[in-house]
């Protein structure tokens, strides 16, 4: 569904009826969490994707690795990767966009595609088993030894 909104905001955007209201909620929505400037944005029907293209690249990138994750790994396997490994993705992201704030390197639309797109195929591997862990001890709490 969140991948669906950020597809659904600009092809429904300018319309007069209900989904111009969706379209509209959609993008106040996600302006919570991304810039939406129209510059570093994918775009649909002449109109801007709900997200940045880094943040597209995350969402769809997490939204793949998901679908793949019970192939890769089983769902009982509650073992997180090597903490390296979100370091690295996290901070491609961080590398690319601080070279642009210090005014270093300008980043390209390549550059945040590729570093939000890395990032949003690492992440499933951590929030999927973590997921699972918690639900685990949350549902199944620690048996208590009785006192003989």
């Amino acid at each position: 569904m969140w991948c669906g909104g950020i597809l659904l905001a600009p092809q429904w955007h300018g319309e007069t009826d209900v989904r111009g209201g969706v379209s509209e909620f959609l993008y106040t929505f996600f302006s919570a969490s991304c810039h939406q400037s129209a510059d570093r944005s994918f775009s649909l029907a002449g109109e801007k994707f709900g997200v940045c293209s880094r943040c597209t690249t995350v969402y769809f990138g997490f939204l793949l690795a998901a679908i793949i994750y019970p192939f890769v790994r089983k769902l009982n396997n509650t073992e997180l990767p090597a903490l390296w490994i979100l370091f690295f993705g996290s901070g491609l992201v961080a590398l690319d966009a601080g070279l642009e704030i210090f005014d270093v390197v300008k980043n390209t639309f390549i550059s945040r595609e590729i570093t939000g797109g890395i990032l949003g195929l690492i992440l499933p591997f951590y929030i999927i088993p973590g997921s699972i862990k918690l639900f685990e001890e949350f549902f199944n709490p620690p048996k208590v030894i009785p006192k003989k």
